[in-house]
């Protein structure tokens, strides 16, 4: 490999890595604020219930006006635990629940693929000082065809995890 080859190579990776990180990075955030927006309505919803459930006399429905309960998380679950399996609030707390894994699975891949990103980016950057070295080096081709191929497998791995779920 040319000096010349590994400058532009090296160059080629921190600018589309910088570009990845940017925007796929702002496709993630925007995936998590969805999912943070969905998970809290599911809250909002279930907590609705309850309170129709205690101060609209057993009715299902939430009582137009009317707010929903409040307190921390463990008090709603409490009131839903004493409550028929078959009331809409033990199912909306099941959604509630199920909520959170994709919110963790999509914050640990955004965390991978931007750690990922900015480490070839710092990588190419610190290789512009070993351009001779690198050039000469047996093991150089081979990283940098390993690089492109975790950056490609990543990139397709977060596009998956941000979009298991959603309605097409």
């Amino acid at each position: 490999m040319t000096e010349t080859t590994l400058l532009y190579t090296l160059s080629t990776l921190a600018q589309t890595c910088a570009a990845l990180a940017a925007f796929v990075g702002a496709v993630g955030l925007f995936r998590l604020q969805i999912l943070r927006e969905q998970r809290k309505e599911e809250d909002q919803t279930r907590r609705l219930y309850i309170y129709a459930q205690l101060g609209g006399g057993g009715q299902w429905s939430t009582p137009i006006g009317v707010g929903p309960i409040v307190g921390p998380p463990e008090q709603v679950a409490q009131a839903i635990q004493a409550l028929n399996q078959d009331h809409p609030a033990v199912s909306a707390h099941r959604r509630w629940e199920a909520s959170a894994r994709p919110i963790r699975d999509s914050r640990i891949a955004l965390l991978i693929f931007e750690v990922w990103n900015v480490g070839v980016i710092a990588v190419s950057l610190i290789g512009f000082n070993y351009i001779n070295a690198w050039a000469c080096a047996w093991w150089t081709f081979w990283a940098l065809w390993g690089i492109a191929l975790v950056t490609a497998v990543e990139t397709v791995y977060c596009a998956y995890v941000w979009t298991r779920g959603v309605e097409w």
